[in-house]
């Protein structure tokens, strides 16, 4: 049985249309289809000047991906409205489409030569032929429509190597697209997490940020160092998701043990993990002593009352002057119980007595100490004493910055995200209050606009901040985490509590924000604010 191909299908279907008054022709398929336009064709040498319909059926494969890329275009052109007043007979012809593209710009695909005759009632078929195809760039999720715009034959006369003429169709009419390409949608983002402060004790809250999180209910669970043995009873979680955007807190069960952990959230099928340390606030030296009495002449036996030692040390509790010089005679042994405690008596010999101190070891490294006044003892002969006082009052815990505005590096719209970079204002902590508390200085942005209706989110600015301590700072401190900023805030720098605490720090930190491959432009601005606690 006879099948026409689609080319003759093509053409019947074009004579039925015009001689058929009201019917419609339906619209390509997005990927591939046949059109039929009107066609001015001209030749200025040998005057093959003829207008008229040529059908083309152009697929491509793939039609879906990347760009920019290289696709296969399958080019099937009908017979030509081109024809001469005398017959010629094994013509040369080169095919040349130019198409032109949606997203601006035009293509030209050249066809193998090929072999036809032309004469007054014949015109030229070109065969079927596959070319490679430049896809250019072009945004996620793009449709790239191609649409012919003229179409034109390279003449090469029996016999001869070298090109004549050129005859140029010109789409006059009846054009549409005749394929088109997808660009693929960009693959969604990885979600991000931060938990400030870096370390808290049991039962302590942890301030939890993200982006890219898809909507749903969030699932927080206490994990291992590993990741591993995740635990949803260790913490409980009060968390959101607002348009992409995880905030809230986290409190870590009261009786988890210190040590290191990774935080888990889960919404949905995402998950990521944040490192975090647990640490229990324990005094760095938790003995202490109480006497009884507290005073007495030379020769009072005191009964010496000590906890927070190591459970079975031995302790040596001996009476020592201002110079911490030990009366050595007047040394008693005790032996701490299985609670740290222990009770000894010490008689007091000498008259310059001023302390009754208690320690596990020679050194009196791990050791604690009580006052004790000698009454009635009157000062060597020849000699005075004076009593001195004075009062130490404690500072203040401040902030400070040279400058307030920070300039980022500009940037030209490409087609790529960008980063814009800077770095931030050197922030100076004093710490002059004293004692034994740490502090948290962390930061917080809004999002970027250019007073235009151009915004980019606060989650894209992000920083790899660090401290330097400055000459004699008691405190240790430590640079925050690199990594976004957003509105819910992240730590700068941090210092923990210690024994003695206190210094001066700079905290300084590189700058980046991340903009989008196709950000309206403008100068954007947004306030980036620094607290301490």
């Amino acid at each position: 049985m006879f099948r026409p191909s689609r080319k003759i299908a093509a053409t019947f279907g074009v004579a039925v249309v015009a001689g058929t008054a009201g019917l419609v022709v339906g619209a390509p398929t997005a990927s591939a289809a046949s059109v039929n336009p009107d066609l001015t064709c001209t030749e200025p040498i040998l005057h093959w000047n003829k207008s008229g319909r040529q059908t083309f059926d152009v697929s491509l494969t793939p039609d879906t991906g990347d760009a920019p890329g290289t696709v296969q275009a399958k080019i099937d052109a009908g017979e030509n409205p081109l024809r001469t007043d005398t017959p010629f007979n094994n013509i040369g012809f080169v095919g040349q489409y130019t198409f032109t593209l949606s997203t601006g710009g035009e293509v030209t695909l050249t066809a193998p030569k090929f072999t036809a005759n032309i004469g007054p009632t014949q015109g030229i078929d070109p065969p079927e032929f596959t070319a490679d195809l430049a896809i250019p760039q072009a945004a996620p999720g793009t449709r790239i429509d191609l649409t012919l715009k003229t179409f034109a034959l390279d003449v090469y006369l029996a016999g001869q190597a070298n090109k004549v003429t050129t005859a140029t169709c010109q789409v006059t009419g009846n054009n549409g697209v005749v394929a088109s390409y997808r660009v693929a949608d960009a693959p969604p983002l990885d979600p991000t997490l931060t938990t400030t402060p870096g370390q808290v004790k049991p039962g302590g809250s942890l301030t939890v940020a993200g982006a890219n999180w898809p909507e749903g209910t969030p699932v927080v669970e206490l994990c291992d160092a590993s990741g591993n043995a995740c635990d949803p009873s260790k913490v409980t979680g009060a968390l959101t998701v607002t348009d992409g955007a995880l905030a809230g807190t986290a409190t870590i069960g009261a009786t988890v043990a210190d040590g290191s952990y990774r935080l888990k959230v889960t919404v949905g099928d995402k998950s990521k993990t944040s490192n975090v340390t647990v640490k229990a606030d324990v005094p760095s030296n938790p003995r202490k002593l109480t006497l009884n009495p507290t005073h007495g002449p030379v020769g009072t036996e005191v009964t010496v009352d000590g906890e927070g030692y190591t459970p079975g040390a031995d302790v040596y509790v001996i009476p020592t002057n201002a110079a911490q010089q030990p009366d050595v005679p007047g040394l008693v042994m005790a032996k701490a119980g299985t609670d740290g405690k222990f009770t000894a008596k010490v008689k007091v010999n000498k008259a310059d007595t001023t302390l009754i101190a208690a320690s596990e070891d020679t050194t009196g490294t791990l050791s604690a100490g009580a006052p004790f006044t000698v009454d009635g003892g009157n000062p060597p002969v020849d000699t005075l004493e004076q009593d001195l006082t004075g009062k130490i009052a404690g500072g203040a815990l401040t902030i400070s910055q040279e400058n307030g505005g920070i300039k980022l590096s500009d940037v030209t719209l490409n087609g790529t995200q960008q980063n814009m970079t800077g770095a931030l204002n050197t922030v100076t902590v004093k710490d002059y209050r004293g004692g034994a508390t740490g502090w948290t200085l962390t930061g917080a942005v809004t999002d970027f606009g250019n007073g235009a209706g151009g915004t980019i989110p606060a989650d894209k600015f992000s920083w790899t901040p660090k401290v330097t301590p400055g000459e004699g700072s008691p405190s240790q401190a430590v640079a925050g985490s690199a990594g976004p900023i957003g509105k819910t805030g992240a730590t700068l720098a941090s210092a923990p509590n210690a024994d003695v605490t206190g210094g001066t720090f700079a905290a300084d930190a590189g700058l980046s924000l991340a903009v989008p491959a196709y950000q309206a432009p403008g100068n954007y601005s947004a306030t980036l604010t620094l607290s301490i606690s």
